[in-house]
C-alpha cells in the first residue's frame, strides 16, 4: 500500500500534508522559489523526496503547452529482392546519428519519438496525432516535399543532408564535394590513375555533389574522366557486392574505388574477395562516412569522416536554439570533413 500511494501521490497529497496550496506545490517544483518561503519550499521538498513523487509530466505539458516530446523522422525502405524488408535502423550510420540526437535531446530535456513513414500524409498524420514540439528529419528523402511541409506544419523542423535552397529551411549538412574530393585525391596520390566511382548519383543532389567531388580531382590531377569507370551501383552493402564482383570480373584495369557510403565500401570489400581480388593488394577502396563498422572490417576501411557525432548533436540544437529563443543564428551549417587513414588503401607504382 505505502509503494502504490508513492506511485499515485498527487500535488494536492503534498499540499495537503505540506499544509499549504496547490499553486505553493507546483511553484516549487517549476522552481519559483522567489513566491515561496525558504521553510516551505524545504518542507516540501522534503515530503516529495520521501515520497519519491515524480512530477506527471503529460500534465505538465498540457500546463506549459510543450510536450518536451522531438519526432525523429526516417523514410521507410520499400521491401525488394536484396532489402528483404530491412529498414534504415539497420544501417549504422542511422544508428549513430541517432543515437547522438538522442542522447543531446536528453540532456536538455526532450524525449525522442523515432518514427518510419512512407509518404507525406504519414507526416501529417503524425504530428495530427501526436504532441510533438519539433521534428528532426534524417535522410534527404524528404526534399521533393520540403516546401509543402514547412507551408502545412508550423512546427519548427531541422533538416539533415538536405539540399533545398528554401531560405526557412533549417538543414545540417556536410560538404559533399569537398570530402569525394579529398577521397579521390587521397587514391591519386597513392599512385592510382584508374579510380572507379561508386553510386547511381543521377537525380540525387546529394551524391551528385561528390561525384562533381571526384570529376574535380580527376582535373586537378590532368587524369582524364573515363565513364566506364562509374558504376552506378546503389550506395548499400548489396550494391557494393555488386560493384566489387563487377571490377572483379571486369577487364577494365581498376586499381582504386571511392564510394558515396562505408556501408557499400564494407560490401565492396565483400564482393572483390568473392571474385578472388585481394584488398588492398589488388584494388584499393575508401568509404565515405566513418562509421564504427570501419574498425572491424578486415583491411579497416579508410574513409572520409563527415563527422557524424557532431553533425547530429547540430541538428538536435539547431532545434533546441529554435524551441527556446523562437530563432536562430544561423539557419543552414556545413559541418567540415576530413580522411580518415587506415589500410585499405596501398601505394602503387
Amino acid at each position: 500500500m505505502k509503494l502504490w500511494r508513492k506511485l499515485r501521490m498527487t500535488l494536492k497529497d503534498i499540499a495537503a500534508e505540506a499544509g499549504v496550496s496547490t499553486m505553493t506545490v507546483s511553484n516549487v517544483i517549476n522552481g519559483k522559489h522567489n513566491r515561496v518561503s525558504k521553510s516551505t519550499v524545504e518542507k516540501i521538498n522534503k515530503i516529495i523526496t520521501k515520497n519519491n513523487y515524480v512530477p506527471n509530466q503529460s500534465a505538465r505539458s498540457l500546463t506549459a503547452k510543450s510536450s518536451k516530446i522531438i519526432a525523429l523522422i526516417v523514410p521507410v525502405i520499400e521491401k525488394t529482392a536484396t532489402t528483404h524488408g530491412t529498414t534504415l535502423f539497420e544501417n549504422p550510420y542511422v544508428g549513430s546519428m541517432l543515437g547522438e540526437i538522442e542522447r543531446t535531446l536528453r540532456e536538455n530535456g526532450y524525449y525522442p519519438m523515432i518514427r518510419s513513414v512512407a509518404k507525406q500524409t504519414d507526416i501529417l498524420t503524425l504530428f495530427h496525432t501526436w504532441n510533438v514540439d519539433g521534428a528532426i528529419f534524417l535522410y534527404p528523402s524528404f526534399d521533393e516535399i520540403i516546401d509543402s511541409l514547412i507551408e502545412q506544419i508550423s512546427l519548427p523542423m531541422v533538416f539533415i543532408d538536405s539540399s533545398s535552397q528554401n531560405p526557412n529551411v533549417m538543414n545540417i549538412g556536410c560538404d559533399n564535394e569537398k570530402g569525394m574530393f579529398l577521397s579521390t585525391r587521397y587514391l591519386i596520390t597513392h599512385g592510382h590513375r584508374n579510380i572507379a566511382f561508386i553510386a547511381d548519383y543521377k537525380n540525387n543532389p546529394l551524391l551528385e555533389q561528390r561525384f562533381l567531388g571526384y570529376k574535380r580531382a580527376l582535373e586537378e590531377s590532368k587524369i582524364a574522366f573515363n565513364s566506364s569507370f562509374v558504376i552506378e551501383n546503389s550506395p548499400t552493402y548489396e550494391g557494393g557486392i555488386k560493384a566489387g564482383t563487377t571490377i572483379a570480373s571486369s577487364k577494365i584495369p581498376i586499381t582504386g574505388a571511392v564510394t558515396t557510403a562505408d556501408i557499400c565500401a564494407i560490401g565492396m570489400i565483400e564482393g572483390a574477395r568473392l571474385g578472388g581480388m585481394r584488398i588492398p593488394a589488388d584494388l584499393s577502396i575508401v568509404g565515405f562516412d566513418d562509421i564504427l563498422p570501419c574498425l572491424y572490417t578486415s583491411p579497416k576501411l579508410t574513409t572520409v569522416s563527415q563527422n557524424l557525432h557532431k553533425k547530429a548533436s547540430l541538428a538536435a540544437n539547431l532545434l533546441i536554439e529554435r524551441l527556446t529563443t523562437k530563432k536562430v543564428k544561423q539557419n543552414k551549417i556545413l559541418v567540415d570533413v576530413n580522411m580518415i587513414e587506415r589500410q585499405s588503401v596501398i601505394d602503387i607504382e
